[in-house]
């Protein structure tokens, strides 16, 4: 049974899922200096993250961040910047590849093996999530509470979200995604308190407008054969993935007509959003043979309007060949 951390974190840095949330609320209730700082990120924004900001002397811990499988580079600047600015990397709380922090370690000097926690590799074993990593290390020695964030964690981590703690924050989060201060208060709320304060009921009803939301924009769904459907979301408020959930139990593409904003333009623009089931193939490499400028990933293709119709025919093309 591993011990909690002789060293306490005085900065946490978390990815804002939903295990990453509840995760970093166990780290904070358990491992964490009552002082603790917060901040989220993704492996493809730590570019963005300024150690120079941070109160001196910072004890690091990382929760459900891995290392950038698509620049490796930008995790190694990263971490050489922490060190630089005079931190102490203390703990990776991370189940995506531990072979990968290994590497970036040894590249930037950093011990690996005497990190307090040390992350794993969910393809080599059970343990799949933040939380279920923090429940394999620590649950001897941890409250009821703690136990029922880490629960929740995994589920979420699996798109389960029907736990106490899953499903409050799944829902304040989601009516406004790309807000962050949202999940550095919900994560000190929930690393102290079981229940959801004024301030994120109100965040939960913001989400029941967005349910709202989707039932309309699903009534009005276009049938357009061979198993596509098109949804038009322009000027709406969507919860994506629940929304893409919903669409795949009726269809074998989705495409859903909203906005995005521009970078070469300088506002939002439309977009046509093409979507497939996890594993269901690559629908990005099918549109890109007839719309170079198609981009995303194998699963969610973005097109122009004007290529829209295009984009259609190749769907429907690949659909009737499979």
């Amino acid at each position: 049974m591993k011990s909690l951390l002789n060293t306490k974190a005085t900065q946490i840095l978390s990815v804002g899922s939903v295990d990453g949330i509840l995760s970093a609320a166990a780290v904070l209730r358990n491992l964490a200096d009552e002082n603790c700082e917060i901040e989220f990120c993704q492996a493809f924004t730590v570019d963005k993250v300024n150690p120079q900001a941070w109160q001196a002397n910072r004890k690091v811990v990382f929760v459900d961040l891995a290392v950038n499988n698509r620049d490796e580079s930008m995790t190694v600047d990263f971490i050489k910047r922490i060190l630089d600015a005079g931190h102490e990397i203390v703990g990776i709380l991370d189940e995506h590849n531990a072979k990968d922090w290994q590497r970036v370690c040894q590249t930037v000097g950093l011990d690996f093996d005497g990190l307090e926690i040390k992350p794993v590799s969910q393809d080599e074993g059970k343990i799949k999530s933040s939380g279920a990593l923090f429940h394999s290390l620590f649950w001897d020695e941890v409250d009821e509470h703690t136990r029922q964030l880490c629960q929740a964690a995994d589920a979420g981590d699996r798109m389960d979200f029907s736990t106490h703690f899953g499903r409050i924050v799944n829902e304040a989060v989601k009516s406004r995604i790309a807000d962050d201060s949202r999940r550095v208060y919900m994560a000190k709320h929930f690393a102290k308190n079981a229940e959801a304060d004024s301030t994120i009921q109100g965040w939960m009803a913001e989400y029941q407008e967005i349910l709202a939301n989707h039932e309309e924009i699903l009534a009005a769904a276009e049938d357009l054969g061979d198993g596509i459907l098109r949804v038009n979301a322009v000027g709406k408020t969507v919860d994506m993935t629940t929304l893409m959930g919903r669409l795949y139990r009726q269809c074998k593409v989705a495409i859903v007509v909203g906005e995005s904003y521009n970078k070469a333009l300088g506002k939002k623009t439309t977009q046509h959003g093409f979507g497939i089931p996890r594993g269901a193939g690559d629908l990005l490499t099918v549109i890109k043979d007839v719309v170079p400028t198609a981009s995303g990933f194998a699963e969610k293709v973005n097109v122009d309007p004007e290529y829209g119709k295009a984009a259609v025919e190749a769907a429907r093309r690949w659909l009737t060949a499979t």
